[in-house]
């Protein structure tokens, strides 16, 4: 068919339609009764959509409305809470793994005000797993009134778990022949703990049934090794004497190489003989002089650890907390005590010995050394001797060794022990040493400012009966006196710098660290302000003084005797903000670095920067070993990592050597303060210890200057 023969029909047909007037009119109603029909259909579907849409709105905000039923699983577990304490312990377990918080306060809520019998409350609680409790107490749902409930309970288990009765009656099933009384007592004594090792040390040393002895021994080993040999130890040295006879025979059953001094103190108790005690001897001498040594190098950490002290019959232990650092004086106090058990009366020994027994009294009691405490301690090592005569004898040598050997806590505790009744040849005996000053003379000037101050302090004492005695170095201890006459109320920080500007932001920041800001402009006035002695707590210094360098600063500031301790800050200048356009042009820098230090990362070869990087100068270097330029290019020489490096002597004990930028705030100072505290074993002084030197030295001056 020919498609234009088609068109020329189609066109013929639509001409004919048009060009007839009624045809065109009827067209006309048609098409428009079909667009009328067609809106109408289009606005009744709009309006049954938007109709549709409210009602689901509705439907789904009538869903919200209305309550969720609740938990079947929740309802059932509070159901069963009440099958007794067990099934109670057991659904608060289950409620607490899927957080129904509500259900657990409308279990635990009535028992607040209405606690249940101990051994109910306690039998609650051993079915409460222990990530379970921590997830109840932690919860922020839960009520303070449940809450409150469920520490009860767990109170009242560890009260079960601990009590003496049952411990007792489970260590004599240890040898029962019916092995499921022996699991029970198992069980028993394992969930008992620390108090389960007190009360088999407690059996051990008391009972005379040697099979007895050995399974308390077995079990005790199971619980805790360590805990269970240091409390026969102690019981071994400080307990009454059938108390430690047991002891030491179950040391002597274990055979092990950590309680061979404590065998020999047996051995050596039993011997007169000079010539085999010696041998002996020198081993239980140089383990003082170890436990000493750890003990002054040991850092004033915070936090408690449970150790092991004598019951008031000395026939076993019982758990205590003390301090880490305290225990370490007292393990060197402990291996002074086996000396002197066993006799030790050399008079180099008697110095360590004296010296480690004032230092662990001070530093468990800072406080120590009142009339009370002084009277038992010369008692307790000297008997009925006079104070005076020990005093005479002991009181320089032990000095002296305790600030040789920088144990602060013994030079307080020596300090304090001479007072009382002092006459006028005991004051000559301490004070005057031939044209030399004495040892007691030269501590005004110790580093640590709570030792210079109670050597200040006792030489007033000593002076009270003889004023005007004259003595080597009396101008030190005057000069000494008149800076605590001046003693203010807070400690000092020293800042070396000469700009206004950085000095008024140093003193912001130091009043903020609870610091009295002291100024010095030079290297050689922050001297002349150091050798006054004052509790100085931190010394600040600029890179660059401007007499002399800061390493010829820190040189002069370790040479001096009271700034040996002092913590040392090296500032460089605050950090600037940077600017959007710094911060980019750093960004630039940083990128080509980066490209510069892959591009001379080795190859599958080996080879940095890939073979064809390779040239004469580099297989040189390679051949001979002398490479004659830096082709790695990784970085330069950081000179202040260097400083820091040449800076950071970590072997003074307590003047910490550190470099950084200039703090912004006294939080920037934390870490430097923390470290130096963490190595002193005295406390600060306080208020009313700054006070009571200020009365002491204002009556002293006033007492040698009248006439």
């Amino acid at each position: 068919m020919n498609p234009w023969s088609d068109g020329l029909e189609w066109r013929r047909f639509s001409f004919f339609i048009f060009a007839n007037p009624r045809i065109s009119r009827m067209a006309d109603r048609f098409f428009s009764r079909l667009l009328v029909a067609s809106f109408a259909a289009l606005c009744l579907f709009a309006n049954l959509g938007v109709h549709g849409i409210v009602a689901q709105e509705t439907a789904a905000d009538s869903e919200e409305s209305t309550p969720l039923p609740p938990d079947p699983a929740v309802e059932q577990l509070i159901l069963k809470a009440s099958g007794g304490p067990e099934a109670l312990g057991r659904s608060l377990n289950s409620l607490a793994r899927v957080r129904a918080w509500s259900a657990i306060n409308e279990l635990l809520q009535p028992l607040a005000s209405n606690a249940p019998a101990a051994d109910r409350a306690a039998r609650i609680a051993s079915e409460i797993s222990t990530d379970q409790r921590i997830r109840i107490s932690s919860a922020e749902d839960v009520s303070a009134e449940a809450k409150k409930a469920l520490d009860g309970f767990f109170d009242a288990r560890a009260t079960t778990l601990r009590d003496p009765s049952r411990l007792q009656a489970a260590i004599k099933q240890l040898t029962s022949t019916n092995d499921d009384e022996k699991l029970g007592a198992y069980r028993t004594l394992f969930r008992g703990g620390e108090y389960a090792s007190a009360a088999l040390i407690g059996d051990i040393v008391r009972t005379g049934d040697l099979n007895q002895r050995r399974e308390d021994l077995r079990v005790l080993l199971k619980i805790d090794r360590s805990a269970g040999i240091a409390g026969l130890r102690r019981v071994a040295l400080y307990g009454n004497e059938s108390a430690r006879s047991k002891a030491i025979d179950a040391l002597a059953m274990l055979g092990l190489d950590e309680v061979q001094v404590d065998l020999l103190m047996r051995r050596l108790e039993a011997r007169s003989d000079a010539a085999s005690r010696l041998p002996a001897l020198k081993i239980m001498r140089l383990s003082l002089q170890d436990a000493m040594d750890e003990a002054v190098a040991s850092q004033h950490d915070f936090g408690d650890v449970s150790v092991w002290a004598i019951n008031p019959k000395r026939d076993g232990v019982v758990p205590t907390q003390a301090a880490t650092w305290v225990v370490a004086f007292r393990n060197a106090a402990d291996a002074a005590s086996r000396l002197s058990r066993v006799g030790d009366n050399d008079p180099a020994s008697m110095v360590q010995q004296l010296t480690a027994q004032l230092a662990y009294r001070v530093a468990n009691d800072p406080d120590w050394g009142d009339a009370k405490n002084r009277d038992e301690f010369i008692k307790t090592f000297f008997g009925d001797a006079s104070s005076e005569d020990v005093l005479a004898a002991w009181a320089l040598p032990v000095l002296e060794n305790s600030v040789a050997s920088e144990n602060d806590p013994a030079a307080i505790g020596v300090l304090r022990l001479i007072d009382g009744e002092l006459g006028r040849g005991l004051s000559a005996s301490l004070l005057r040493q031939g044209a030399d000053a004495s040892v007691l003379v030269e501590t005004v000037d110790h580093p640590n400012a709570t030792v210079r101050y109670e050597a200040a302090a006792t030489i007033a004492r000593l002076m009270a009966a003889d004023p005007q005695l004259t003595f080597a170095g009396s101008s030190r201890v005057r000069d000494r006196w008149q800076q605590m006459a001046t003693l203010g109320s807070k400690g000092v920080a020293i800042i070396l710098e000469n700009r206004p500007e950085i000095i008024s932001a140093w003193q912001r920041i130091m009043a903020g660290a609870g610091f009295e800001p002291r100024i010095a402009n030079s290297v050689a006035a922050l001297e002349r302000r150091l050798s006054r002695g004052d509790d100085v707590r931190l010394i600040v210094s600029k890179e660059q003084p401007r007499d002399a360098s800061a390493i010829e600063m820190i040189d002069v500031v370790r040479r001096m005797r009271v700034g040996r301790d002092v913590p040392l800050l090296i500032y460089s200048p605050a950090p600037m903000t940077e600017t959007p356009e710094q911060i980019e042009e750093e960004i630039d820098q940083r990128t080509e670095s980066q490209k510069e230090f892959d591009a001379n990362l080795p190859d599958q070869f080996g080879v940095r920067g890939g073979i064809d990087s390779l040239d004469i100068a580099i297989e040189r270097g390679l051949i001979h070993g002398a490479v004659d330029r830096d082709w790695t290019k990784r970085r330069g020489l950081d000179l202040q990592l260097i400083g820091q490096t040449r800076w950071g002597d970590e072997s003074l004990r307590a003047g910490l050597i550190r470099s950084m930028p200039r703090p912004r705030s006294a939080a920037g100072l934390y870490e430097i303060l923390l470290d130096s505290r963490r190595r002193a074993h005295l406390p600060t002084l306080s208020p009313s210890d700054r006070m009571r030197y200020r009365m002491i030295a204002l009556d002293a001056i006033a007492m040698t200057t009248e006439e």
